[in-house]
């Protein structure tokens, strides 16, 4: 356009030519210079302030907030601060340039505003699939607030987002401002449009890379059946970040020249379906011609040790999953060595010709790395020396990765903390580093309370009471001081009553795990347990106490040896009862020492337990015979379970594979010629043998069972995240086998059952509390077997 052409605004109006508006803004600023110096011919005093506009505020409220008062000097730039003052107070929509004028008694300024309403009422017209609740939650504007323009168009942003989260893509949002006598009404003006639903999207083009492959990884996913998993409304916000995401997983594939465009949008008659047409042009697909290392300085391992590390080499099609995984190993091998600092940087050299591009890793090694002090961050309970004896690193120790994670596992295996999170501080020292642990402590203690059912177990009432970090010591100096009292030396303290109609447990408990900062360990225990039975009633009282080692901290090898004495009543004894029952009839004082041991090399993660690794555990018990009582009997207890991370979807969503065993043997020696029916395994349930009832599986007399002396289970399962993993899918099979004795003991009498369910981890004072609802089918069972599809179970799974 030639210069000086005028032209117009959006409103049609003449816009003056650029030429003219440069000479008049000149003329203003000559004429505004001489005007300030017209009105300032010399100091004055502040005779009168004048505020035009008020209604809502006073006058005087408004000039009690100002700080140029009457009276004082005038001074222009006092009032220039002034001026952005009241902006600031955010009562104002506009505030007019103060008026000046010079009287002979001194200066009178006139400043007119207009002020901000209070919003009387919201209203939102036209909505169909949002109520009024949800459109408000949406919005900044509130009832009684001022006024504000610019937040309200903020407002109108925000509710069109939510409209289009919700599938709406044609949905229009307007407003209004109504005044009354009480103030403003605000009204929202919505036209939602059809909601819009997904039902396919199309990939056109060549197809290297499967659709099933690449769908996965959209934000847009179509329906599923009944909307039951995927709604399939279509936000087309996400459209043009979902063709991106295509894209780079074709180079990621090594299709570096891919190209992805919208194809078309086909939309229903009635514009409440779409389907998406993608359109892909792959190009080539690149090869690796050559992988080539370089170096920082003189390499610490031989290339073909580099090599071997490797997944994908020279030949074969890119693949930048491939490529980060072994840049990760890379990583891992110089770790390893503790050259924790080591750097890897796999690029690209893209050829003239051709499709053979070089893999160049870039590797910096840095120094071996030692240990300097180790510190704890968040821990204002749990005392230094029940974190510190978990690890397995100590200061001027070479830095490896596995034990700093080998101490992680450990320390969340304590269930003290919610969160812990290891670093390596800066130091000025190149080859050490101090090492920290941040943890987040969780509520060690808990406490339950409630009614609750349990397959096997019917209802039972619960008092439960436990500290995980307890501190014996402790004690607080007043009642003030009682909720963080008792705490942060790793010991355990349960207290529990449990009530119920079928079964009743009262046990009182104390273990130190660490005795006197030892690695020797002491356990006390009481119990109680009542269980009424459809021919007895079985009443149980013991008292215990145990002395053990820790053998290897980095093993995690323990042994225990501990001296019980138990009083066990069998009453009211039916005459249809089997004849072991009749035989246990009566009180029972019996004296056992009982040797245990544990080697645990599981590793473990918060919320969802061990994810990798295996246990083995076992335990002899001497009854009688020497130590006295009126029982003499041989027990022995044997177990192992191993777990192994499947797959891992993001940090701690893992899929996890489970197998666990365990062999029960129990003999009678001396002067007993039988095993009573309190001192027998049983079989059946849902910590035993899910698909059963409650001791429904074994051996039995006149259709009673009356449990065995040999028993073998086992489970193996499958679990995965479904909702974080505060809820996880579970596929299991259980089998298991009881014999009267091992003569009986057959491969023939196995039962099996398989099944399936949820595992919901509650949290309960910042711990999580498993809730287990399963189903099983017991695809082998036994004549008199009493079978269980459906399984409730609240607590931790104790094989």
């Amino acid at each position: 356009m030639p210069r000086g052409h005028s032209m117009r605004d959006r409103r049609g109006k003449l816009l003056p030519p650029l030429r003219t508006v440069h000479i008049f803004a000149a003329l203003m600023l000559l004429v505004g210079s001489s005007l300030l110096m017209a009105q300032d011919p010399g100091p004055s005093t502040i005779e009168e302030i004048r505020l035009q506009g008020l209604d809502r505020l006073g006058t005087a409220e408004v000039l009690a907030r100002m700080k140029i008062r009457v009276g004082d000097p005038w001074n222009a730039e006092e009032l220039d601060a002034e001026y952005r003052r009241l902006w600031a107070s955010g009562d104002f929509i506009s505030i007019d340039s103060p008026k000046i004028d010079r009287t002979p008694n001194g200066i009178i300024i006139t400043i007119r505003l207009m002020e901000r309403k209070p919003i009387h009422e919201i209203v939102f017209e036209g909505t169909d699939s949002l109520s009024d609740k949800v459109a408000q939650k949406s919005i900044r504007s509130q009832k009684e607030q001022l006024y504000d323009p610019l937040l309200v168009r903020e407002d109108v942003t925000a509710l069109r987002n939510l409209l289009l989260e919700k599938g709406h893509p044609f949905a229009r949002v307007g407003s209004r401002i109504e005044k009354s006598e009480d103030g403003l009404l605000v009204v929202f003006e919505i036209e939602e449009g059809p909601e819009v639903l997904l039902r396919s999207i199309d990939l056109k083009g060549e197809g290297s890379i499967p659709t099933d492959e690449i769908l996965p990884r959209l934000k847009l996913r179509t329906r599923s059946f009944l909307g039951l998993m995927e709604n399939g409304k279509f936000d087309p916000r996400l459209l043009d970040e979902d063709l991106e995401k295509i894209r780079e997983y074709y180079v990621v594939k090594g299709f570096f020249d891919a190209e992805v465009t919208l194809d078309r949008m086909e939309f229903g008659a009635d514009l409440k379906d779409l389907r998406l047409v993608i359109e892909i042009e792959e190009g080539p697909r690149y090869r690796i011609g050559k992988v080539e290392f370089k170096f920082d300085g003189k390499p610490l391992f031989d290339e073909s040790i580099l090599r071997d590390t490797l997944q994908i080499g020279a030949g074969e099609a890119w693949d930048g999953e491939i490529v980060k995984d072994d840049s990760d190993r890379l990583r891992l091998l110089y770790s390893d060595r503790a050259y924790i600092d080591a750097v890897v940087n796999p690029s690209v050299i893209y050829p003239l010709e051709g499709e053979d591009v070089i893999l160049r890793y870039q590797i910096t090694e840095g120094n071996r790395v030692f240990a300097d002090e180790i510190e704890f961050r968040g821990n204002a309970a749990t005392k230094d020396s029940v974190i510190r004896r978990q690890l397995e690193i100590f200061p001027g120790e070479e830095l490896y990765p596995d034990r700093i994670q080998d101490s992680l596992s450990s320390l969340y295996r304590l269930q003290y903390f919610q969160q812990i999170r290891p670093f390596f501080d800066s130091s000025d020292e190149p080859e050490q580093r101090p090492v920290v642990f941040e943890v987040m402590e969780g509520t060690t203690g808990r406490a339950l309370f409630g009614v609750g059912y349990s397959s096997g177990r019917g209802v039972v009432g619960n008092l439960h009471l436990e500290k995980r970090n307890f501190d014996i010591t402790d004690w607080p100096d007043s009642l003030t001081d009682l909720p963080g009292s008792f705490s942060g030396a790793g010991q355990r303290l349960i207290l529990e009553a449990q009530p119920g109609t079928e079964y009743s447990r009262y046990r009182v408990l104390f273990q130190e795990p660490y005795l006197m900062g030892s690695q020797n360990s002491l356990r006390l225990a009481a119990y109680r347990s009542v269980l009424l039975r459809q021919d007895y009633i079985e009443d149980r009282n013991s008292g215990a106490i145990s002395l053990g080692r820790l053998f290897s901290q980095e093993k995690k090898l323990r042994g225990e040896i501990g001296f019980r004495r138990e009083k066990i009543s069998v009453e009211e004894v039916s005459d249809l009862a089997p004849s072991v029952v009749v035989q246990s009839a009566g009180k029972t004082r019996l004296n056992a020492i009982d040797l245990e041991f544990d080697w645990d090399q599981r590793t473990y993660r918060p919320v969802i337990g061990a994810v990798d690794g295996w246990y083995l555990e076992g335990g002899f018990s001497h009854t009688g015979g020497p130590i006295g009582g009126e029982l003499d009997l041989l027990k022995l207890n044997l177990g192992t379970g191993w777990f192994k991370t499947i797959s891992q979807d993001i940090e701690e969503m893992r899929h996890i594979l489970a197998f666990r065993t365990s062999l029960g043997w129990v003999e009678p020696f001396g002067d007993t010629d039988f095993v009573p029916v309190f001192e027998r395994y049983y079989l059946g349930g849902p910590r035993s043998l899910r698909g059963f009832d409650y001791r429904g599986a074994g051996p039995r007399e006149d259709d009673r069972e009356i449990g065995g002396t040999i028993r073998h289970r086992g489970s193996l399962e499958y679990t995965w995240p479904m909702l974080d993993n505060t809820l996880r899918g579970i596929v299991f099979t259980d089998f298991g086998n009881l014999a009267e004795d091992k003569a009986s003991f057959s491969l023939d009498d196995y039962r099996v059952g398989v099944g399936g369910g949820v595992i919901l981890n509650v949290p309960i004072f910042g711990q999580p509390l498993p809730i287990s609802i399963t189903w099983t089918e017991a695809v082998k069972s036994q004549e008199g077997d009493r079978l269980q599809e459906f399984s409730f179970d609240l607590g931790w799974f104790l094989y």
